[in-house]
């Protein structure tokens, strides 16, 4: 029974280092895959006229070139209230390209009737390594009023 304990321990411990072992594996991307996600299917952005344009995903990030978006991957996107009960929105991109990919994001921040709170934040600057990832934070104005929030991304401009 104890060199069955053993044993499995041993197994458990091999089972182990595998995992560990990946954590130093360069990033590998899917751009198809993220571009075929589907919408969450909540609140988004829609024109007055049906169909003339394509619906803006709301708490989502919204890229605004092509080019960009079969670079970079958006990895994770959160949203939460500070201590003052403004929103502060994060998101972090990943480069899967073997150059450095620079991009600009702001926020916009919208009323629970999509109604912007504010002016969108300023074009922010994200330096993406080769690879690597990078994160954008934006900060409301607004405090109780701002229920919806939009990050939209570009190639950085000069």
């Amino acid at each position: 029974m104890r060199m069955y304990l053993l044993g499995a321990i041993a197994a458990g411990a091999l089972l182990a280092v595998p995992a560990q072992a990946r954590e130093n594996r360069p990033v590998k991307c899917d751009i198809g895959d993220a571009k075929r996600s589907l919408s969450a299917g909540g609140p988004a952005l829609v024109a007055n006229v049906p169909s003339a344009m394509t619906p803006i995903d709301l708490n989502a990030v919204q890229m605004t070139d092509k080019k960009l978006a079969n670079r970079v991957v958006v990895e994770g996107m959160f949203a939460r209230r500070t201590e003052t009960n403004s929103v502060e929105v994060i998101t972090r991109f990943v480069n899967c390209t073997k150059k450095t990919v620079e991009l600009d994001a702001r926020s916009s921040f919208m009323d629970e009737n999509q109604v912007p709170t504010e002016d969108s934040t300023y074009w922010k600057k994200v330096i993406l390594a080769p690879k690597a990832t990078g994160v954008y934070r934006g900060l409301s104005i607004g405090r109780d009023e701002v229920k919806y929030y939009l990050v939209e991304v570009r190639t950085s401009q000069p």
